[in-house]
């Protein structure tokens, strides 16, 4: 019952905040659509990519460091207890490192920025002209420039 209870406590943490997330974005999606753009208020202090790196590092060394302290109090045989323990850590493991792979993949498609977009050295026109050939020409009659519409 308790395993139970910390693998729904684990979950929870992990899938309510970007639920929470998806629920904020759509009531200002909808609040724009109204032309009333809420004001944004960021009370989170700046933090840098290092900062992110450091932390991420720092949890999964404790979850390191805790896996191997159960692994080797759990072999002695009045702790064998704690091998569930040491299973369950196993687990939140895999389960970090997988979801820091996942932010990894993503994080790409969303830092990408237009301002970052390489820009075309050379532009090159659609079609080129061959000498004597007038522009225009082999071009559907149907359809007219909109110049000769008026």
């Amino acid at each position: 019952m308790g395993v139970v209870l910390l693998l729904t406590l684990i979950w929870a943490v992990v899938l309510v905040p970007p639920a929470v997330r998806s629920h904020v974005a759509r009531k200002e999606a909808f609040l724009v659509s109204f032309g009333q753009a809420p004001q944004p208020v960021d009370h989170r202090p700046v933090t840098s990519r290092s900062d992110h790196i450091q932390r991420r590092r720092r949890i999964a060394g404790g979850l390191l460091v805790a896996m191997a302290a159960t692994l080797l109090i759990g072999l002695l045989p009045t702790f064998r207890v704690l091998l569930v323990v040491h299973l369950f850590l196993v687990d939140s493991f895999l389960a970090y490192i997988a979801l820091l792979v996942h932010m990894a993949r993503r994080a790409p498609l969303a830092q990408v920025t237009p301002l970052e977009a390489p820009a075309r050295t050379t532009a090159r026109p659609l079609r080129t002209w061959r000498p004597g050939e007038t522009p225009g020409a082999g071009v559907r009659p149907d359809l007219v420039p909109i110049a000769q519409l008026g």
